[in-house]
């Protein structure tokens, strides 16, 4: 009698009987998809999956929608069945691999370089997507070999073991995992709706009774500052060039104890340097608390000389298409961008001098950015609680 490794979960639905060890040989039957590059797609033709939408496209477990199709004629198409399991072949890191993806549609094409997992009876592609994605995760990235170029086939993933319930304990847990996987997309869709109306009224400041132009250097006191001595425990955030994203929203994870650099509020910062192909410089972020915020370095720092006028409004105005295009004009460098100071004293702005006009954009940008941070904290809160669940729900 061949002896079974039992195992449990921390935590479960009222289910009883063991879960069970099995390599995915066991329970898998392994195949490779065939043929396909990014050049063979179109907007009209069959539905397919290449490997390396794995990364970019599919996110969840379950791929329930697909986005990509072709009219290319292959002399043997792999085709998917419905429970179909997909994990790419190769990539640039062993662990952005090891993922895998449940399919429950027939006849999609699936391009080369998937490996292509065709569960058995009773087994369910999704439970073992979670599991994969999960608690199997370094599992699987150690079976990838290479170095600039990792790579992962059959013959290693048949040796990955996994743990197995009854059939209706594998389709309780997907049931609640996919529902938090849609809540998640539901979240995402909220908050990218917010950032889109941000961008919008941003673009709309650009030409709205933009009567009066100045100067960067007439509205602004501009100055910079040296690299700050960072300290986990610190009680000030740092601004510098990777703090801000491509929104001008600012990225948590820097502090230091040094207080000679506060900026006040209503300082408009700005990355005067780029490494990340021009995304962020010229962006700006509007500090909204004094006492909180220490400048470092590859930043300007903007502060009105008006103290009347609003600056999240002018914030905004630097921000809006427009004026970020003519900005990363005067940008110069390759791999490492950078606008001097002289060059951004010289751009001209033009603007509303109604400082009615001013806070009332001013105001609904400070909302939306209100109800953005509330949308992201559900966001974080229903990815912990997968992140907590992957950990506990499996073996």
């Amino acid at each position: 009698m061949k002896f079974l490794l039992i195992y449990v979960p921390n935590l479960r639905f009222p289910y009883k009987g063991d879960w069970h060890k099995r390599k995915l040989n066991e329970i898998c039957l392994f195949f490779k998809g065939n043929g396909l590059s990014k050049s063979d797609l179109s907007n009209e033709g069959f539905p397919c999956i290449l490997y390396g939408e794995l990364y970019t496209t599919y996110k969840n477990e379950v791929i329930s929608d697909i986005v990509s199709k072709t009219t290319t004629t292959l002399s043997n198409p792999f085709l998917s069945k419905n429970n179909d399991l997909i994990i790419p072949g190769s990539g640039e890191d062993p662990i952005d691999i090891a993922v895998a993806r449940a399919i429950y549609q027939n006849d999609i094409i699936l391009g080369g370089d998937l490996n292509v997992l065709r569960p058995k009876s009773n087994v369910s592609a999704a439970f073992l997507s979670y599991q994969l994605n999960g608690v199997r995760r370094y599992d699987i990235a150690k079976k990838a070999q290479g170095k600039s170029i990792v790579h992962l086939h059959n013959s290693d993933l048949k040796e990955v073991c996994v743990s197995i319930p009854t059939y209706d304990e594998q389709l309780h847990i997907v049931k609640l995992l996919t529902k938090i996987d849609e809540m998640i997309e539901t979240q995402s869709k909220i908050i990218n709706s917010i950032k889109s109306q941000i961008r919008t009224i941003n673009n709309h400041i650009a030409f709205d009774s933009t009567s009066s132009e100045l100067s960067i250097a007439s509205l602004f006191h501009v100055k910079t500052s040296n690299k700050l001595v960072e300290s986990n425990t610190g009680k000030f955030c740092i601004v510098d060039m990777g703090t801000i994203d491509a929104n001008g929203n600012y990225i948590i994870g820097k502090y230091t104890d040094d207080e000679t650099s506060l900026i006040p509020y209503g300082t408009l910062v700005m990355p005067k340097d780029d490494i990340g192909g021009g995304k962020i410089i010229c962006k700006t972020m509007c500090i909204n608390a004094s006492n909180k915020y220490a400048l470092s370095d590859h930043v300007f720092a903007l502060k009105l000389k008006n103290d009347n006028y609003n600056p999240v409004y002018f914030s905004a105005l630097i921000n809006s298409q427009y004026n970020n295009h003519k900005l990363k004009k005067l940008v110069t460098g390759s791999a490492q961008l950078g606008i001097n100071q002289e060059n951004l004293n010289r751009y001209k702005l033009k603007f509303s001098d109604s400082l009615e006009l001013q806070h009332k954009y001013g105001e609904l940008i400070i909302r939306l950015n209100e109800k953005l941070i509330v949308e992201k904290r559900l966001l974080d809160l229903f990815s912990s609680q997968k992140k907590y669940l992957l950990k506990n729900m499996f073996v």
